[in-house]
C-alpha cells in the first residue's frame, strides 16, 4: 500500500539555507502560514511534519539532468548518460566531458535537497514535545531520517557544516566540520532512533513507508563501515533482521513488492495523479518521471511489457560482461541489441547510432513497464515505481564486507553466497584478498543502477578507483584526490564567508 506523500506547506514554507537574504518583510505575518511557535503543538502537526521530511527523498524528481538521483547514476562504470542524438546531447556524459563542478545545477540540487532534509528533521526535534508514544515514535523518525540526509551529504561532500536546530540570522554563516563530527552525529542519531521505532512488520499496511528499527540500524552499520569500523559495523548488521531475500531478483523492483520482505526503506512515488503532455515540468510532482527517463530508447517492447523511453543511462559493455553465465540478474538489469531485434518490437529497423552514448545494451531494471504506470493516462508520465534506497541484498553484501575485513571470513561467505544463491550461482568460497575482490564484484552486479557504484569504488580506495574509472570509462581525466568527493555548490561558497571548498575545485 503506497502512501501519498506531498509537500507540506507549512514546512516548505520555513525555506532552509546556511545564508538567506534577510528582510523587513519576513517579519510581517503571513496569512495561512502557521509559525514555529504554534504550529509543532498537536499530534496531527507532529504528523504532518514528519511527511514532510519524508517528502525530501523523492524532491530529485525534477525534469532531466538536475536531479541527485541522475547525478548519483551517472559517475559510474555501470552505464553512460545517453538520451537524445548527437544533435541533442545531454549537459553531462562521462567524465570526459562532465560539467562536474561547483556549478552543476545536480551537485547543487543534492546539498540543498539533503540540507532541506535536515531542516526539516531539525524543526521536529526540537520543537516536538515527547509527550507521548506517537510523538517519541515521530521524533525516533525524524532522527532516522537526520542521519540519512547526513550520510548522503558526509560521503558526497566531506566535511560539511553540522546543524542540528533552528538558526538565528548570526548563525546563518555556518562553518565545516570533519567528516569525524558528522558520523559521531549520525551514530548517535541512528542509536536514538533504532531505540525509538517498531520494527517493520509492527507497522501497518499503511505506514510500511516509515523509517523502522532495521532500517536505523541497516544506516549505522553503513556509517560504521564507512568509517572502517568493521567490527562495529557487522554488529549493527547483524541486528537488520525480518527481512528475506525476494525469490525472483526482477520483482524486487516491481509495484508488487514495493515495501516486501526484501525492502528496508523506500522513496515512495505514486501514479494517482493522471499528468498529460501540459506535464509541470521543472516543478516537485508525485510521480516517478525518471523511470520514463531512463527507459530504452527504442519502439515499445510487448514482449518485455515496456514502453519506450527516452534513452537515459545506457549499460555499458563492462556492466554487461560482469555477470556470469547463469546468472539471472542479468536479464533482468539490461538486454542487448541483439536481443532486442528477435522481439516484435513496434520499431524494429530502428537504428540506434545516432543516440548519444549508445553502446548496444538497454536497461531494463527500473524499467518502463507498462504495469507500472497509470495507463489511463498519458504512460510515459505517470510511473509510480518506488525507489528501493536500502534493501536487504545490499545490507547483506556490506554485512559480508564487514566480517571480511574484522576476521570472520565463514560469516563473509555465507552472507555473499545467500545473494549468489538467489542468483542462480553456485557458492564460492574465496579467502583473503580474493574474498573481498568477490565482494566488491558482487556489489557491482547486484546493485547496478541503485546509486552505490561511484561511492563504493570511491570508499574502497585509489588503487581499487583508478583500476576501475581510469582510463578505461572516464580516460585520463578521472582524478581520485578530486572526484572521490563533489564540490561544494557555488552558491554557497559565495554567500558564506565560513565555507570553504573543496581541494582541486
Amino acid at each position: 500500500m503506497k502512501k501519498n506523500i506531498g509537500i507540506l506547506g507549512v514546512a516548505a514554507s520555513l525555506t532552509f539555507g546556511l545564508i538567506v537574504a534577510c528582510s523587513d518583510q519576513l517579519d510581517q505575518e503571513v496569512n495561512g502560514v502557521s509559525s514555529i511557535e504554534t504550529f509543532y503543538a498537536t499530534d496531527e502537526d507532529a504528523e504532518l511534519a514528519i511527511i514532510a521530511t519524508y517528502d525530501l527523498l523523492t524532491a530529485d524528481n525534477l525534469f532531466g539532468w538536475s536531479s541527485p538521483t541522475f547525478i548519483k547514476t551517472l559517475p559510474s562504470d555501470e552505464g553512460t548518460a545517453g538520451g537524445g542524438d548527437e544533435t541533442d546531447q545531454p549537459p553531462y556524459q562521462n567524465l570526459d566531458d562532465f560539467a562536474w563542478d561547483s556549478q552543476n545545477p545536480a551537485i547543487t540540487a543534492t546539498w540543498g535537497v539533503n540540507y532541506m532534509g535536515i531542516f526539516r528533521a531539525n524543526m521536529i526535534v526540537e520543537n516536538i514535545e515527547p509527550i507521548n508514544d506517537l510523538r517519541k515514535r515521530i521524533i525516533g523518525e525524524a532522527k532516522a531520517l537526520r542521519a540519512y540526509y547526513y550520510l548522503e551529504l558526509v560521503q558526497q561532500f566531506g566535511d560539511l557544516p553540522l546543524v542540528l536546530k533552528g538558526l538565528e540570522p548570526s548563525e546563518f554563516n555556518q562553518v565545516r566540520v570533519p567528516t569525524t563530527e558528522i558520523y559521531a552525529q549520525i551514530e548517535k542519531d541512528l542509536t536514538e532512533a533504532a531505540a525509538a521505532l517498531p520494527k517493520k512488520e509492527d507497522y501497518s499496511a499503511g505506514d510500511k513507508f516509515r523509517a523502522s528499527q532495521g532500517m536505523a540500524y541497516a544506516l549505522l552499520g553503513k556509517a560504521l563501515l564507512y568509517q572502517e569500523k568493521y567490527a562495529d559495523a557487522a554488529t549493527a548488521f547483524e541486528k537488520v533482521t525480518g527481512y528475506s531475500l525476494v525469490a525472483n531478483y526482477a520483482d524486487v523492483f516491481t509495484d508488487a513488492e514495493e515495501f516486501g520482505s526484501e525492502s528496508i526503506f523506500e522513496g515512495s512515488f505514486s501514479a494517482e495523479v493522471p499528468y498529460d503532455w501540459g506535464y509541470p515540468w521543472g516543478t516537485r510532482v508525485e510521480n516517478n518521471l525518471h523511470v520514463q527517463l531512463m527507459g530504452a530508447r527504442a519502439g515499445s517492447t510487448p514482449e518485455l511489457g515496456l514502453i519506450a523511453g527516452w534513452g537515459f543511462n545506457y549499460p555499458s559493455e563492462k556492466l554487461w560482461n560482469a555477470f556470469e553465465v547463469g546468472d539471472s540478474r542479468r536479464a533482468a538489469t539490461m538486454f542487448s541489441e541483439e536481443e532486442y531485434l528477435t522481439y516484435k518490437s513496434t520499431d524494429p529497423d530502428f537504428d540506434g547510432s545516432a543516440w548519444w552514448d549508445y553502446n548496444g545494451y538497454f536497461r531494463l531494471k527500473y524499467g518502463s513497464f507498462a504495469d507500472e504506470t497509470n495507463v489511463e493516462a498519458v504512460p510515459e508520465l505517470n510511473y509510480g515505481t518506488n525507489w528501493r534506497l536500502i534493501r536487504y541484498a545490499d545490507i547483506l553484501l556490506l554485512k559480508a564486507e564487514a566480517y571480511a575485513n574484522s576476521g570472520n571470513e565463514s560469516g563473509a561467505l555465507v552472507a555473499l553466497n545467500e545473494v549468489r544463491e538467489r542468483a542462480g550461482l553456485t557458492a564460492i568460497t574465496p579467502s583473503g584478498d580474493a574474498l573481498m575482490a568477490a565482494i566488491r564484484q558482487e556489489r557491482f552486479v547486484e546493485l547496478a543502477f541503485e546509486g552505490h557504484r561511484y561511492f563504493d569504488l570511491m570508499r574502497w580506495g585509489k588503487s581499487v578507483a583508478d583500476a576501475e574509472l581510469k582510463g578505461i570509462e572516464f580516460g585520463e581525466r578521472f582524478d581520485y584526490d578530486k572526484h572521490k568527493i563533489f564540490p561544494i555548490p557555488s552558491t554557497d561558497i559565495a554567500a558564506a564567508t565560513n565555507m570553504t571548498q573543496n581541494p582541486k575545485y
